[in-house]
């Protein structure tokens, strides 16, 4: 049942955000729009773009939640799911608050696209349609090294080479002019840290996302020896789900 939500949301998700993207100078990573013609008031501030952010915030908040308070059983990949929901709340906040939410909606959409493919093979698996299941996550596979990989370097290949090409005016803060990418205080002061800032909580979730390929690779692996598909992240799951099952028996033939 959960695998069958996360497909419904992720598919809502991944569709929106390419609905918000399209609208974007930087339609499909055409990463230059990242800087030119900063902060983007006219083309990027839509009352589609502002709701796409607020449904990224809240279901991140609430998988934070969720996580913090211990309301599933810890899988073992936690720590890493800790990280990077952590990460991307600071990059949907800290991207509205300085007008980057074209950097912003091209995470969102590699994060949420690949996603649909993982939640389908989980519910292909699940109703034991193993081949049609190893397919999907070929395809899967694919697509994920593609999004949050390929593109994701590209975005951070732009953050470090691009972020120049903002234009000088817009290099400061003032109040009447709001929060920008410098905090100059109307100087004209251009601080080199800012740079990093955008370039580190980018290059962490790549990082949590190469640990999530070697987990998705050792699930290749064992398709190819012949072994069922399985979620590496959920081992001992089913195992503990049969020992109880397995110890309620007993106790229900005494009964009878």
């Amino acid at each position: 049942m959960e695998q069958a939500y996360a497909v419904v949301y992720f598919s809502a998700s991944g569709a929106y955000g390419l609905y918000v993207m399209r609208r974007q100078e930087s339609w499909w990573y055409h990463t230059e729009h990242f800087w030119l013609e900063y902060p983007h008031w006219c083309g990027a501030w839509t009352g589609a773009l502002k709701s796409y952010y607020l449904l990224q915030f809240l279901v991140l908040a609430q998988q934070m939640i969720v996580l913090v308070l211990g309301l599933e059983k810890p899988r073992s990949d936690f720590m890493e799911l800790v990280i990077h929901h952590i990460v991307t709340l600071w990059l949907v906040g800290w991207s509205y608050m300085i007008n980057l939410t074209m950097i912003g909606t091209a995470i969102f959409v590699s994060m949420d696209l690949p996603d649909i493919w993982l939640a389908v093979s989980k519910c292909l698996n699940y109703l034991d349609l193993q081949r049609t299941s190893e397919v999907s996550f070929v395809f899967f596979l694919v697509v994920w090294h593609y999004m949050r990989h390929y593109l994701n370097l590209r975005i951070l290949w732009s953050v470090w080479n691009e972020y120049d090409l903002i234009p000088e005016q817009w290099r400061s803060w003032t109040s009447p002019k709001g929060w920008w990418v410098f905090f100059g205080f109307g100087s004209g002061a251009i601080p080199a840290w800012m740079k990093y800032q955008i370039f580190a909580p980018i290059l962490a979730l790549q990082l949590v996302n190469t640990f999530w390929s070697y987990l998705i690779w050792r699930i290749l692996f064992r398709m190819i020896s012949g072994q069922k598909a399985a979620d590496v992240r959920e081992e001992g799951e089913d195992d503990e789900e049969e020992a109880q099952a397995q110890a309620v028996k007993p106790e229900s033939k005494k009964k009878r």
